[in-house]
């Protein structure tokens, strides 16, 4: 038995354009779609709120209202610290060692 010729990888470049031009469609048709999902996606649950027959209903409205202004003076709190950084001009290191030395002789 005599073994086989390997068969050649000369592909026409008709047919490689071909197929470089399908995958090009593949990938593009794959990317339309992960932005479909994303669209789809970015729309949040409507939150269904607390029947009218739950027992405690008031205490737990009132709790979360509790929480709600929590988190609200929070965010004020935060902000205003924020402005206050940004207002404040930022001392050299040179400005802050002569202000420790200051501070330093004037305690002795």
């Amino acid at each position: 038995m005599v073994p086989k010729k390997r068969q050649s990888k000369r592909v026409r470049m008709a047919h490689r354009y071909r197929i470089a031009g399908r995958i090009k469609d593949h990938q593009r048709k794959e990317r339309r779609g992960e932005k479909k999902n994303l669209k789809g996606n970015r729309k949040s649950k409507k939150d269904p709120g607390i029947p009218n027959n739950w027992p405690f209903k008031e205490e737990l409205l009132n709790e979360v209202e509790r929480q709600r202004q929590e988190a609200e003076e929070e965010k004020k709190k935060k902000k205003a610290l924020n402005k206050k950084k940004k207002t404040t001009p930022k001392k050299t290191l040179v400005e802050e060692e002569i202000t420790e030395n200051d501070l330093e002789k004037s305690e002795e």
